[in-house]
């Protein structure tokens, strides 16, 4: 039976720095264990490497996402012979460039049809609007209006979205939690001990660790507010920083700057861009993970998945939930609340769960939700889902 052929479309991919990128890898990466044939199109010019005749097959070959390639790109999806083409949206590639906008509307006129869909990866406004400043809504509603279905990661991008317009009421929108680019750590208590040690972790001391984009919105002040506590406090305590600081950008500069300020120069190490397996080792090492979210924690934070995951107690922030949940092995608190994520480091600190004893999503189950709409959408095409206990290339 003909297998499933699907493409997805990406700005980015592994090695770029992005988390739709690692969300499009790990997607296409689960979809062929189900069964599908998949192919990626994607940037020329961030250093990711061809894979031809491989599953899935990954092509680089976008050079610009300016309009002057859109003819050119739409050949490139076509020649792969989809029945389903999947765009991901957004991507750090698409914001100065119209290219991703027309992209769908031209496939929809494509002679040789393959079923459309959009995933949105963020909340949009889809409001149509001609003032300049304004233009991005335009755009979304271009992309949106014209495609088979739409998937949502979080139900109030789907409350958002169908309330556009009638037209948008009438897609199919399917919501689809993301589930953690980071795998488990697969390694003991004693190998972990001994990575604290190469980190130069004292002993007796509880590790925080902080893991994500540094960006306002994620709160990183409040993380060292907390250490700072924490240590006033003569507890100690150290944090490991699963991300970058770079001194050229000015955010990220002033928050050096008080780092030294603070004294806490000699209790925090910024580990930088590390690959999935050495965060999840460094996940696994620490006590607990502190991401004080300032709007609080949302459902496609994969931050908070591949923390949570990996049953170290997690500090978060949230305006719905507070205090901890056992099964979870969450500390919820008020987004700006840091006496009560240090009350939390202390009473609980050092805490875990079996991994595997909350049911956060799985790859698997995404590719199962995703492989559900494309065939409802292609009622003529045979299913060859494979189970998971069989070989790859069956």
């Amino acid at each position: 039976m003909k297998p499933l052929r699907i493409c997805l479309v990406s700005g980015t991919y592994p090695p770029a720095h992005c988390g739709v990128g690692d969300y499009t890898e790990l997607l296409a990466e689960a979809l062929v264990v189900r069964g599908a044939e998949v192919s990626v199109i994607t940037s020329s010019y961030l250093g990711v490497q061809p894979t031809h005749g491989s599953n899935p097959t990954v092509l680089p070959i976008v050079s610009s996402w300016a309009l002057v390639g859109a003819l050119k790109v739409s050949h490139d999806i076509m020649q792969t012979r989809p029945d389903i083409v999947h765009f991901q949206f957004p991507t750090t590639e698409y914001s100065s460039h119209r290219l991703f906008d027309l992209l769908v509307p031209i496939l929809r006129l494509w002679p040789r049809r393959a079923k459309l869909v959009v995933t949105l990866h963020e909340a949009i406004s889809v409001r149509k609007s001609f003032v300049p400043g304004l233009f991005r809504p335009l755009r979304h509603w271009l992309s949106g209006v014209w495609a088979n279905a739409i998937v949502v990661v979080d139900q109030s991008y789907r409350d958002k979205f169908s309330g556009a317009s009638r037209r948008m009421q009438e897609i199919p929108c399917k919501v689809i939690p993301i589930a953690s680019n980071i795998p488990v750590s697969q390694m003991k208590s004693d190998d972990l001990q001994k990575l604290r040690e190469r980190t130069g972790i004292a002993k007796n001391t509880i590790l925080l660790s902080y893991f994500g984009f540094i960006q306002q919105r994620k709160g990183f002040e409040q993380v060292l507010e907390v250490l700072s506590v924490l240590r006033n406090r003569k507890i100690c305590a150290e944090l490991i920083v699963l991300g970058e600081l770079a001194e050229n950008n000015p955010y990220h500069r002033e928050l050096l700057r008080r780092i030294e300020h603070d004294q806490l120069d000699r209790f925090v190490k910024v580990l930088g861009h590390l690959d999935r397996h050495a965060v999840s080792n460094c996940l696994a090492m620490s006590d607990v993970c502190v991401l004080p979210y300032i709007e609080g924690v949302h459902p496609k934070r994969g931050s908070f998945l591949a923390a949570a995951q990996h049953g170290i107690l997690t500090v978060t922030t949230s305006t719905a939930k507070n205090g901890l949940f056992p099964d979870e092995n969450v500390y919820y608190v008020m987004p700006g609340d840091v006496e009560e994520m240090a009350k939390a480091i202390q009473l609980y600190s050092g805490r875990r769960v079996p991994i595997g004893s909350f049911p956060w999503p799985s790859w698997t189950s995404v590719a199962d939700e995703h492989l559900e709409l494309f065939y409802g959408m292609l009622p003529n095409v045979g299913r060859t889902v494979c189970s998971l206990s069989r070989p790859r290339n069956c």
